[in-house]
């Protein structure tokens, strides 16, 4: 019989990576894989797809950017005798955290032009926004999601890195 009872507190660690590894996994699936397929589709396309993909992607990312923030910081205060590996959980879950307002700040203006602009189109109304404007805003969400993809992913590797060192 263990001495020490097993608590959920000593899996922060591991949820933290679960969580953070799916929402990096995601986020460079679209970079990489889905944002590029769009546009050889064609402009119309990736314009008209996009409200869909962000209506079934936007909720479960942002929970696991939260999750994979407040797990990692969470098992950071567990961490004694080690400012470094502390400091490496502190920073990656900082990084989870600090893409919620990121989103919210930078990226959710052109969500919401682009998913506005759509919503107008099927209440039958012509398009307010120009093929040119169209190209620019996906254009600028792929590089502010690239950002976050970024960040994601590095902050991911610091986990497993962080998860290496146990």
């Amino acid at each position: 019989m263990p001495t020490n009872p097993i608590s959920f507190l000593d899996y922060l660690d591991t949820l933290a990576v679960v969580s953070g590894g799916l929402f990096a996994g995601a986020a460079l699936y679209v970079s990489i894989g889905q944002v590029p397929a769009l546009r050889q589709f064609g402009l119309n396309d990736h314009w008209r797809f996009f409200p869909y993909m962000y209506k079934n992607s936007a909720p479960p990312q942002g929970c696991l950017a939260a999750i994979a923030g407040v797990a990692s910081i969470a098992h950071a205060t567990r961490i004694h005798g080690s400012p470094f590996d502390r400091n490496l959980w502190i920073i990656a879950g900082t990084t989870f955290l600090a893409i919620i307002p990121y989103t919210l700040a930078c990226i959710a203006p052109v969500n919401n032009a682009i998913i506005g602009d759509n919503k107008s189109v099927d209440a039958g109304n012509e398009s307010k926004i120009n093929v040119g404007a169209k190209k620019d805003l996906l254009d600028k969400w792929a590089v502010l999601h690239l950002v976050r993809t970024v960040g994601s992913v590095a902050s991911f590797g610091a986990m497993v890195f962080g998860l290496s060192r146990h």
